[in-house]
């Protein structure tokens, strides 16, 4: 890998987990969550059972770690994809990405019906900066992006955006965090259960609503 060097132990660290977590997710593509066998998954990863269980104690971890890569990916994007000090664009960038990455919309569901099914937040998981290069490699600099969560990550740029003027400055942030949180997966289950297709645009359309509902110029 060019770039930063990083030591082997780590390097194989990431491989072995990268490769339990790719098996695993394309058995998610075709079987319910409940019925994938950790012992097939081994076997597709080319590891043993108890390698799995270092890296993942539960299943819903392998989950947990596919978002929050996921998650780095699009907030690289979202980063190189927008002006700097436009916040709301970075908003509108990332959920332009999060349409791409759900376009397998058997596997989006099934991970959106695992999530539902918690009672609780699942675990934070940590990635490392060559585990990112090594899942993305075409994404330069990737190793280097904010390691936090989705939630985390809007509510900069909500506050940011507030800070700098895109959004009224007694606009509350815990409403625009839910109404952008409930657009994404909402606008994502009505497109599919209608059959509209074009996910991008109503992501957009619901956007500039929202945008416009609170008096952003421009939206």
């Amino acid at each position: 890998m060019r770039g930063k060097e990083y030591p082997l132990r780590a390097i194989k660290h990431a491989k072995t987990r990268l490769a339990i977590m790719r098996a695993f997710m394309e058995r998610l593509k075709r079987d319910r969550f409940e019925s994938i066998s950790v012992a097939k998954v081994c076997e597709d990863a080319e590891v043993a059972q108890g390698t799995f269980f270092n890296y993942f104690p539960e299943k819903i971890d392998v989950l947990a770690y596919y978002l929050r890569l996921t998650m780095a990916k699009m907030i690289w994007t979202a980063e190189r994809k927008s002006v700097a000090g436009k916040y709301l664009a970075k908003i509108e960038a990332v959920f332009s990405q999060v349409s791409k990455e759900w376009e397998n919309s058997n596997l989006s569901c099934q991970i959106l019906s695992v999530l539902l099914g918690q009672t609780e937040r699942p675990k934070w998981v940590e990635i490392s900066g060559v585990e990112k290069r090594m899942a993305f490699p075409r994404c330069e600099g990737i190793e280097d992006t904010a390691d936090e969560c989705f939630g985390g990550w809007l509510k900069k740029c909500i506050s940011s955006a507030i800070k700098s003027g895109e959004l009224p400055p007694k606009a509350d942030q815990s409403d625009i965090l839910v109404s952008l949180t409930t657009l994404m997966f909402g606008t994502f289950l009505s497109v599919r259960f209608h059959g509209c297709g074009r996910r991008d645009y109503h992501y957009k359309r619901q956007l500039h609503i929202l945008w416009n509902s609170m008096g952003v110029k421009g939206s």
